[in-house]
């Protein structure tokens, strides 16, 4: 799991902010879901008072700030600088398509360490407007990291699996919950990754019911022991029900492409289902890793993610 106790602390790799729910893209693999759900801008204050309360017993090496498309937030300034006044992280990191990058004034680039790029195909910003956040990036020092992404891994679906075998191992084959801790804080809850956050309204457009985000994740302004209820939260093996929904890490790889507006109107138009999704080939391959990450981790005494 890669947590450990540090000066009173839960130390881990990663805390995760949206600052926008929505994207100005409509990614066929968006694992958060963006293409389906409704524009939402968080205030700053959310951040403040969320980070603010976990930052008293826990600390990351990085807080992500993503989306959606981070940088339709207007005031995505001022979120940075209240994630790093937070003190819950020790880099502030952003991930963005760069469509609107080169709108970014320079109090942008200082106020964060890492920029990291995504270029899809067919939807990325110039050369010219590349080579300009290049340059504004080494006048604040700012990382800026360029990754091609020509393909997606197949993760949510549009009918739920069993609560099984197959559903606990993708859980725990899952690297954004176990590996990158892509730990989601949405409006007051902390999620092991951004799915629940946003699961009830991708489902509520397809008219299905049931799912609760809330037993998939922590309350933090509820919690009466923070650290050690944190703790439990964190480390707890159990399969998350919204991993009835997901494929993890053991869907298929595609092609990348931009849907249609009108494939976003309604999921169910191109289905996909555990059956029709899961790579056989992937699935074993992880969870053969899975096994021997515990037989080692019970052999050496050391931690395995």
């Amino acid at each position: 799991m890669l947590y450990r106790m540090e000066s009173g602390k839960i130390r881990t790799l990663a805390v995760e902010f949206a600052a926008a729910d929505h994207c100005n893209l409509r990614c066929s693999g968006c694992s958060h879901m963006s293409p389906f759900i409704k524009p939402r801008i968080p205030a700053e204050e959310e951040l403040v008072r969320d980070m603010g309360r976990l930052a008293t017993v826990m600390f990351a090496d990085e807080i992500r700030i993503l989306g959606g498309e981070p940088l339709l937030n207007p005031r995505i300034v001022p979120l940075l600088k209240a994630a790093r006044a937070s003190g819950i992280a020790a880099r502030v990191c952003l991930t963005t398509n760069g469509l609107l990058l080169h709108k970014m004034p320079d109090e942008f680039w200082a106020n964060v360490d890492r920029v990291n790029l995504s270029l899809y195909p067919g939807a990325r910003p110039s050369d010219r407007r590349l080579e300009q956040a290049h340059k504004s990036a080494a006048r604040s020092g700012t990382k800026l990291i360029l990754e091609e992404l020509l393909t997606f891994r197949t993760t949510m679906v549009t009918e739920p699996h069993p609560a099984d075998a197959v559903t606990s191992m993708i859980f725990k084959t899952c690297k954004n919950a176990h590996l990158y801790h892509c730990h989601m804080v949405h409006a007051g809850w902390l999620y092991k990754c951004a799915c629940p956050s946003v699961l009830c309204e991708f489902l509520g457009n397809m008219d299905q019911s049931g799912y609760r985000s809330e037993l998939d994740g922590f309350d933090i302004h509820g919690a009466k022991d923070l650290r050690n209820e944190l703790w439990a939260f964190l480390t707890d093996a159990k399969p998350l029900d919204a991993c009835r929904y997901c494929l993890g890490y053991v869907g298929y790889e595609q092609p990348q492409h931009q849907l249609s507006v009108k494939e976003t109107r309604d999921a169910r138009s191109r289905p996909i289902t555990r059956k029709t999704h899961l790579s056989k080939a992937t699935f074993t391959k992880e969870s053969l890793s899975y096994l021997g990450r515990r037989i080692a981790e019970a052999v050496t005494g050391k931690p395995r993610w």
